[in-house]
């Protein structure tokens, strides 16, 4: 008998690489405004993404892989190795673009796969997975298509029964996992497929005459040393996005991850190392931990840096970092165990901004943990938040400064997003903070002013360079493994920047009124 066959898609863009800009300078403005941020406006007329648009000034053929989404994610890599270990034969499409989709799913139809599973880490939308799933049902119509992740998982929070089985409907898939982990539900629904799904907890699923089901919900609790990542030769030269431990000791009032994730698990450092060794003898190019708190536990984490220096590993990573837990010294082991680059959740310069977020962390932490970082060549990527509440024009000043005078490397900054399974929606009533996602008010601030703060930061901010806040970190990460020195992806960051200035000039969308500079 044949073994059932499982495709793993990693990541589907939502849009192609380039695409055309309305002649209308309106509808152009207000199309801009979306992406302002993350492409550019080229001679030709287009909006690019910043990587496509270096691809072709770089004369990157079409059909030549060069996009961030090479890197293999971690969900990926986590459930093709788990499924393999359990006897069923598992093809990972890591990305699928508009300068690759061709190849793609010509590809993913010689598979021929009986189960088709999408990961939705990096879904935003319910335009963007109806859009994934409807391409999928044109190359592969017989297959079995099932969504899990965190999109799934927080789309169905706020809907009934009913209204999750007309999204089924609607995104052309056949079932969703909605569980913050998944791994073992998936697994079950690989071994009842096709005749005992009924039997499969965590699944909403539409059997062959159209009915959709809900089977019954059991929160799961899966070892995380029981879903161990693999490598191979297939991965040589690639970024690899590893865990170390799932959820956060953390629970900033912003933030739904911990929500969701439960209790904080951690890998035993065993395993970690197992696993590092199997990636620098697959080959490769450099390692990302998506840790939340990579650096929490404080005394786990020093431990791992140790063991990587012992291990003479000789292999570049990246991560999460909570200044607060390290120092001067630890930052030097970092740097000597390979540490290239870290992303710092600063979110603001505004002490009482940060003690509203329930940060646990005060900016002068991260003003000392910038210097020592420097200092050891390791390049920083700071990440804030205009709009949270209690925020006010004094707070976003403060926040500027803070951006322009500690010396980050890199920064990008968005505005405030209220979800409700947050935190900070247990307090809504404190602030008079209403509305909900990108479109909210409180009592000292409301989303059209946020944005209008975050466009002049960008315009007057000088000392630290913006980055794509779409990439962040992980474009330092990638442009690097593709050979470019760091003075380069500093020119190529310049460059961006300075295009985006113009076309907010342009398009009318500086937030003038709020700045004193505008190109």
């Amino acid at each position: 008998m044949a073994r059932l066959k499982v495709a793993i898609i990693g990541h589907v863009t939502p849009d192609a690489n380039e695409i055309a800009l309305p002649e209308n300078p309106k509808l152009a403005a207000k199309l801009l405004q979306t992406h302002n941020f993350t492409r550019v406006v080229t001679p030709e007329g287009t909006l690019a993404d910043h990587v496509a648009y270096l691809k072709r000034q770089r004369g990157i053929p079409n059909d030549e892989p060069f996009t961030l989404w090479e890197m293999y994610l971690c969900a990926g890599l986590l459930l093709s190795s788990h499924l393999r270990r359990n006897g069923f034969d598992t093809e990972v499409f890591n990305y699928i673009d508009s300068d690759n989709a061709q190849a793609s799913y010509a590809r993913l139809k010689d598979f021929g796969p009986d189960i088709v599973v999408v990961s939705t880490t990096f879904v935003l939308t319910k335009r963007h997975l109806g859009t994934i799933g409807k391409r999928l049902r044109e190359a592969v119509p017989e297959a079995f298509i099932v969504a899990g992740g965190h999109h799934v998982l927080t789309t169905l929070l706020y809907m009934s029964l009913d209204q999750q089985a007309q999204y089924l409907e609607a995104c052309k898939l056949d079932g969703f996992i909605p569980d913050s982990q998944g791994e073992a539900a998936l697994l079950d629904l690989c071994r009842a497929y096709p005749d005992r799904l009924d039997q499969v907890p965590n699944l909403t699923w539409r059997d062959t005459r159209g009915a959709i089901h809900h089977n019954a919900r059991a929160r799961e609790d899966n070892d995380i040393n029981d879903t161990l990542i693999e490598f191979d030769s297939s991965h040589e030269g690639s970024i690899v996005h590893i865990r170390t431990a799932r959820s956060c000791a953390f629970k900033c009032a912003f933030c739904s991850y911990p929500t969701i994730a439960g209790e904080l698990a951690l890998m035993d450092l065993d395993n970690v190392m197992d696993t590092l060794h199997k990636a620098k003898d697959a080959g490769v190019s450099a390692v990302i931990f998506v840790d939340d708190t990579f650096n929490v536990p404080r005394p786990r984490f020093e431990a791992l840096v140790d063991r990587m220096i012992d291990a003479g590993l000789d292999l570049p990573w990246y991560s999460f970092l909570r200044c607060q837990y390290t120092d001067a010294e630890l930052i030097e082991r970092m740097a000597k165990s390979g540490c290239a680059g870290v992303f710092l959740g600063v979110e603001s310069g505004s002490d009482r901004i940060l003690k509203n977020m329930k940060k646990g962390a005060i900016a002068r932490f991260y003003r000392d943990g910038v210097a020592q970082l420097r200092d050891q060549g390791i390049t920083t990527v700071g990440s804030f938040i205009i709009g949270f509440p209690g925020e006010t024009e004094e707070s976003v000043a403060e926040t500027r400064s803070f951006i322009d005078e500690s010396g980050l490397d890199y920064y990008f900054v968005q505005p405030f997003y209220y979800l409700h399974h947050t935190p900070i929606h247990k307090r809504a009533a404190d602030y008079n903070l209403t509305g909900e996602g990108l479109f909210w008010s409180h009592d000292t601030m409301n989303w059209q002013t946020a944005i209008n703060h975050i466009n002049a930061s960008f315009l007057e901010i000088e000392n630290a360079t913006f980055i794509n806040p779409d990439y962040t970190l992980w474009e330092i990460a990638y442009l690097r493994s593709k050979g470019m020195s760091l003075d380069e992806i500093q020119g190529y960051r310049h460059t961006i920047n300075a295009m985006t200035r113009d076309q907010m000039t342009r398009f009318g969308i500086t937030g003038a009124h709020l700045t004193s500079r505008t190109a």
